[in-house]
């Protein structure tokens, strides 16, 4: 199988809200992602291309409501996101988390 992602992804347990609205109503986990998208492992169903957003804790910046792009959906099982219109900060914030997660998992 031929890897179409863009940047490298990272294995994670991260519990998480989204939802459909900038609310973030549902809890669930996350359980990969890289500075360009996530897997949130889910049994709510969403159709490719649904905005979705993910409350985020990042470094020093606090809570944040990113947008993304659902790729995916494996039904019952979860939805693959795309960050969307992510700012140079959110991306060198994802980059310092997925940096962390790949040096947790060689050691």
């Amino acid at each position: 199988m031929i890897e179409k992602r863009r940047h490298p992804r990272v294995k994670a347990s991260i519990p998480v809200y989204w939802g459909l609205t900038p609310e973030c109503s549902k809890h669930d986990r996350i359980t990969s992602f890289s500075i360009g998208g996530c897997f949130i492992q889910t049994t709510e169903g969403a159709r490719p291309l649904t905005t979705v957003y993910i409350r985020f804790f990042l470094s020093n910046k606090g809570e944040r409501i990113i947008r993304g792009e659902v790729r995916y959906n494996l039904e019952k099982v979860g939805l693959g996101v795309e960050f969307v219109n992510l700012t140079p900060d959110d991306r060198q914030n994802f980059q310092t988390l997925v940096d962390y997660y790949l040096d947790a998992q060689t050691k």
